[in-house]
Order: structure tokens, then C-alpha cells, then sequence
């Protein structure tokens, strides 16, 4: 992944899975939640749209606040950020706004899911930098 290169901030802040892999004592629990968590992105997106769709405030409120949590976890700060801001909007009625910030979401989260793949294979590195290792010891 070339986030750095591209002058983007990353994805994910790696330290915020590392947090959640050592609160846990064991990383696999954080993989399994970074797979979901990047599984379900679409869905939840469109969870948090339908809602502010409709000026539905407690789904729009109860969509956003799982992608932001979820999101806080995994280390995704850009989108935590989005919705953080849309949060706000909603607390405050003002669903047009909301809908207008829709778009940055998207993007931050359409760059989450499309990278994936990368994302998890980083991760997986990073939690687990002795399984190269193990393997290749056990093979002697």
C-alpha cells in the first residue's frame, strides 16, 4: 500500500489494531474484527444513508455510531473523523447537511474496502511477525 507515498494518511493507524490485539492477549480476535469490520463497510454505509434519508434520526444515529466505534477500534481515523462530524449533525437535526457529508464517507470508506485485502495482509505481518519464521523453523 503507497497511502504515505501518495501523500494520504494511511488507511488504518496500525498502533489502534496492535491496542486491540494486546488488550485482547492474542491477535487473532483483532484479525477476525478487521476482516468483519472491512466485510461489513457497504452495509453500514448504506445503513447510515437510508436513515438520513428518511430524517430517521435513531437509525441514522445508531448506523453511525457503530461505524464510528468499530472504526475507533480498527484504527480507521478518517472515518471515525466523518463520523464524528455526522454525529454532530444529527444530534442537531440538520439531516441535508448529513447527506452532503455522505460523499466523504463514501470515499474514506470505498479506500478502506478496496484495500483490503492489503490492509489484512499488513495487519497479519505486523500482529504476527514470527510466523515466517516458526515456519520456516519448522521445516528444519
Amino acid at each position: 500500500m503507497t497511502d504515505e507515498a501518495d501523500g494520504q494518511v494511511p488507511a488504518l493507524e496500525p498502533c489502534r489494531l496492535q491496542a486491540l490485539a494486546d488488550e485482547m492477549g492474542d491477535p487473532t480476535p483483532a484479525l477476525r474484527f478487521l476482516s468483519t469490520y472491512l466485510s461489513m463497510l457497504p452495509g453500514r454505509l448504506l445503513r447510515i444513508s437510508n436513515g438520513l434519508g428518511q430524517h430517521d434520526a435513531d437509525a441514522s444515529m445508531d448506523a453511525v455510531l457503530s461505524l464510528k466505534i468499530s472504526s475507533a477500534m480498527v484504527g480507521a481515523l478518517e472515518t471515525e473523523d466523518q463520523c464524528k462530524a455526522i454525529e454532530s449533525m444529527i444530534r442537531e437535526e440538520h439531516f441535508d447537511y448529513a447527506v452532503q457529508a455522505l460523499p466523504a464517507l463514501r470515499q474514506h470508506t470505498d479506500r478502506c474496502y478496496a484495500a483490503g485485502p492489503q490492509l489484512l495482509g499488513k495487519a497479519r505481518e505486523s500482529l504476527h511477525p514470527q510466523s515466517g519464521k516458526l515456519d520456516g523453523q519448522r521445516s528444519t
